[in-house]
Protein backbone atom coordinates (compact mmCIF):
# COMPACT_ATOMS: atom_id res chain seq x y z
CA UNK A 1 0.00 0.00 0.00
CA UNK A 2 1.44 3.62 -0.85
CA UNK A 3 1.12 6.00 2.02
CA UNK A 4 1.31 9.76 2.01
CA UNK A 5 0.75 11.05 5.30
CA UNK A 6 0.42 14.16 6.91
CA UNK A 7 1.66 15.36 10.51
CA UNK A 8 0.23 17.53 12.50
CA UNK A 9 2.37 18.58 15.93
CA UNK A 10 5.13 18.27 13.33
CA UNK A 11 7.45 21.13 15.12
CA UNK A 12 7.19 19.36 18.89
CA UNK A 13 9.69 17.66 20.44
CA UNK A 14 8.05 14.08 19.35
CA UNK A 15 6.23 15.41 15.97
CA UNK A 16 9.56 16.00 14.67
CA UNK A 17 11.11 12.03 16.08
CA UNK A 18 8.15 10.65 14.13
CA UNK A 19 9.23 12.83 11.14
CA UNK A 20 12.63 11.21 11.17
CA UNK A 21 10.97 8.36 11.64
CA UNK A 22 8.87 8.29 8.66
CA UNK A 23 12.24 9.42 6.87
CA UNK A 24 13.95 5.88 8.01
CA UNK A 25 11.48 4.02 7.03
CA UNK A 26 11.18 6.12 3.53
CA UNK A 27 8.01 7.36 3.72
CA UNK A 28 5.96 9.80 1.96
CA UNK A 29 4.55 12.56 4.17
CA UNK A 30 3.68 16.43 4.34
CA UNK A 31 3.98 18.45 7.59
CA UNK A 32 1.30 20.65 8.93
CA UNK A 33 2.91 24.16 10.67
CA UNK A 34 2.26 27.39 11.15
CA UNK A 35 4.46 29.89 8.55
CA UNK A 36 6.37 31.00 11.87
CA UNK A 37 7.16 27.95 13.14
CA UNK A 38 8.66 26.45 10.12
CA UNK A 39 12.05 26.67 11.26
CA UNK A 40 11.64 24.96 14.49
CA UNK A 41 11.86 22.09 11.82
CA UNK A 42 15.29 20.42 12.50
CA UNK A 43 15.27 18.86 9.54
CA UNK A 44 12.42 17.71 7.05
CA UNK A 45 12.08 16.09 3.85
CA UNK A 46 8.67 16.18 4.12
CA UNK A 47 6.16 18.96 2.16
CA UNK A 48 5.47 22.03 4.08
CA UNK A 49 1.67 23.22 4.21
CA UNK A 50 1.56 26.49 5.61
CA UNK A 51 -1.67 26.78 8.66
CA UNK A 52 -2.98 27.42 12.11
CA UNK A 53 -4.63 24.51 13.41
CA UNK A 54 -6.63 26.44 15.31
CA UNK A 55 -7.92 27.70 12.02
CA UNK A 56 -11.26 25.52 10.79
CA UNK A 57 -10.46 26.91 6.97
CA UNK A 58 -6.66 26.67 7.43
CA UNK A 59 -7.45 22.47 7.75
CA UNK A 60 -9.81 22.35 5.15
CA UNK A 61 -7.29 23.90 2.76
CA UNK A 62 -4.46 21.16 3.55
CA UNK A 63 -6.89 18.79 2.20
CA UNK A 64 -8.20 20.45 -0.77
CA UNK A 65 -6.38 18.52 -3.80
CA UNK A 66 -4.84 15.91 -1.83
CA UNK A 67 -5.39 12.51 -0.92
CA UNK A 68 -3.78 11.18 2.35
CA UNK A 69 -3.65 7.99 3.72
CA UNK A 70 -2.80 8.28 7.06
CA UNK A 71 -3.10 11.27 9.58
CA UNK A 72 -0.75 11.28 12.29
CA UNK A 73 -1.97 13.67 15.15
CA UNK A 74 0.47 14.26 17.57
CA UNK A 75 -0.33 18.38 18.95
CA UNK A 76 0.56 19.58 21.87
CA UNK A 77 1.50 22.88 23.84
CA UNK A 78 4.35 24.45 26.23
CA UNK A 79 1.34 26.07 28.05
CA UNK A 80 -0.19 23.81 30.46
CA UNK A 81 -2.96 25.75 31.24
CA UNK A 82 -3.69 24.64 27.83
CA UNK A 83 -5.45 26.40 24.69
CA UNK A 84 -7.43 23.51 23.18
CA UNK A 85 -5.00 22.44 20.83
CA UNK A 86 -5.04 19.11 21.10
CA UNK A 87 -9.26 18.37 21.00
CA UNK A 88 -10.25 21.84 18.77
CA UNK A 89 -7.23 20.89 16.31
CA UNK A 90 -8.65 17.28 16.41
CA UNK A 91 -12.04 18.31 15.83
CA UNK A 92 -10.94 20.87 12.92
CA UNK A 93 -9.16 17.79 10.96
CA UNK A 94 -12.00 15.33 12.13
CA UNK A 95 -14.75 17.96 10.26
CA UNK A 96 -12.01 18.84 7.33
CA UNK A 97 -12.21 14.62 6.57
CA UNK A 98 -16.08 14.61 6.75
CA UNK A 99 -16.28 14.73 2.71
CA UNK A 100 -12.83 13.19 1.64
CA UNK A 101 -13.10 10.71 -0.70
CA UNK A 102 -10.70 8.98 0.73
CA UNK A 103 -10.94 7.81 4.21
CA UNK A 104 -7.62 7.95 5.72
CA UNK A 105 -6.51 6.15 8.92
CA UNK A 106 -5.87 8.64 12.24
CA UNK A 107 -3.01 8.10 14.52
CA UNK A 108 -3.01 10.06 17.61
CA UNK A 109 -0.97 10.68 20.52
CA UNK A 110 -3.13 11.28 23.49
CA UNK A 111 -1.92 10.33 27.39
CA UNK A 112 -2.04 7.40 29.55
CA UNK A 113 -5.17 8.62 32.72
CA UNK A 114 -7.14 9.26 30.18
CA UNK A 115 -10.84 8.06 29.83
CA UNK A 116 -10.90 4.74 31.18
CA UNK A 117 -6.83 4.69 31.62
CA UNK A 118 -7.31 6.32 34.56
CA UNK A 119 -7.57 3.07 36.63
CA UNK A 120 -4.00 2.60 35.02
CA UNK A 121 -1.90 5.05 36.60
CA UNK A 122 -0.29 4.77 39.99
CA UNK A 123 -0.62 7.09 42.62
CA UNK A 124 2.31 9.14 41.17
CA UNK A 125 0.75 9.54 38.04
CA UNK A 126 -2.56 10.49 39.79
CA UNK A 127 -1.22 12.75 41.42
CA UNK A 128 0.67 14.79 38.54
CA UNK A 129 -2.41 14.22 36.72
CA UNK A 130 -4.27 16.30 39.26
CA UNK A 131 -1.71 18.99 40.23
CA UNK A 132 0.23 19.73 37.35
CA UNK A 133 -1.30 18.37 34.11
CA UNK A 134 -4.94 19.04 34.78
CA UNK A 135 -6.00 21.33 31.76
CA UNK A 136 -4.12 19.59 29.66
CA UNK A 137 -5.72 15.61 30.77
CA UNK A 138 -8.80 17.54 29.97
CA UNK A 139 -7.66 19.07 26.56
CA UNK A 140 -6.64 15.23 26.08
CA UNK A 141 -9.99 13.85 27.32
CA UNK A 142 -12.33 16.30 24.84
CA UNK A 143 -10.00 15.15 22.18
CA UNK A 144 -10.48 11.29 22.70
CA UNK A 145 -14.56 12.30 22.90
CA UNK A 146 -14.24 13.19 19.01
CA UNK A 147 -11.97 10.68 17.78
CA UNK A 148 -14.19 8.08 19.28
CA UNK A 149 -17.11 9.87 17.77
CA UNK A 150 -15.37 9.48 14.47
CA UNK A 151 -16.13 7.11 11.93
CA UNK A 152 -12.69 7.44 10.53
CA UNK A 153 -10.43 4.47 11.38
CA UNK A 154 -7.68 5.43 14.28
CA UNK A 155 -5.37 3.93 16.32
CA UNK A 156 -5.00 6.31 20.16
CA UNK A 157 -1.42 5.86 21.48
CA UNK A 158 -1.81 6.55 25.35
CA UNK A 159 2.02 6.76 26.26
CA UNK A 160 3.23 7.35 29.85
CA UNK A 161 5.43 10.39 31.12
CA UNK A 162 7.39 11.38 27.75
CA UNK A 163 11.45 11.73 28.55
CA UNK A 164 14.27 12.95 26.13
CA UNK A 165 17.11 10.97 24.95
CA UNK A 166 17.56 7.72 23.44
CA UNK A 167 15.94 4.34 22.56
CA UNK A 168 15.58 2.52 25.52
CA UNK A 169 14.18 -0.50 23.54
CA UNK A 170 10.98 -2.34 23.06
CA UNK A 171 7.63 -0.45 24.22
CA UNK A 172 5.06 -2.37 26.81
CA UNK A 173 1.43 -2.53 25.67
CA UNK A 174 -1.17 -2.81 28.10
CA UNK A 175 -4.64 -1.47 28.36
CA UNK A 176 -5.70 -3.02 31.63
CA UNK A 177 -4.27 -2.47 35.53
CA UNK A 178 -1.51 0.12 36.74
CA UNK A 179 1.95 -0.32 33.86
CA UNK A 180 5.20 -0.80 35.63
CA UNK A 181 6.66 2.36 34.39
CA UNK A 182 6.13 6.11 34.40
CA UNK A 183 8.48 7.05 31.63
CA UNK A 184 8.76 6.08 28.38
CA UNK A 185 11.51 8.04 25.69
CA UNK A 186 9.63 9.98 22.80
CA UNK A 187 12.10 8.51 20.28
CA UNK A 188 10.24 4.78 21.31
CA UNK A 189 6.73 6.54 20.97
CA UNK A 190 7.73 7.75 17.75
CA UNK A 191 8.81 4.39 16.70
CA UNK A 192 5.87 2.63 17.88
CA UNK A 193 3.49 5.24 16.27
CA UNK A 194 4.75 4.46 13.00
CA UNK A 195 5.07 0.53 13.49
CA UNK A 196 1.72 1.23 14.32
CA UNK A 197 0.82 2.98 11.45
CA UNK A 198 2.66 -0.05 8.68
CA UNK A 199 0.46 -2.29 11.06
CA UNK A 200 -2.69 -0.60 10.32
CA UNK A 201 -3.46 -0.88 13.74
CA UNK A 202 -7.01 0.42 15.59
CA UNK A 203 -8.25 0.69 19.01
CA UNK A 204 -5.83 1.67 22.00
CA UNK A 205 -2.92 1.21 23.08
CA UNK A 206 -1.49 2.19 26.92
CA UNK A 207 2.03 2.15 26.20
CA UNK A 208 5.33 2.72 28.71
CA UNK A 209 8.85 1.16 28.64
CA UNK A 210 9.16 -2.80 28.82
CA UNK A 211 11.47 -3.27 31.74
Amino acid sequence: MNRNIIVFGATGKTGQLICKELERNELTYSVFVREQSISKMSSSSGKTVSGNVLNADDVKLAFDGESFSDVIIALGSKDLKGAGIRSVGTKNILDALNNAKIKPHIHAISALGVGESWSQLNWFGKLISNLLIKSTMNDHNKQEGYLKKSALPCHIIRPVGLKDGDSKGEVLVQNEGPLPSNAIQRVDVARFLVKSLLENKTGVSGICQKK
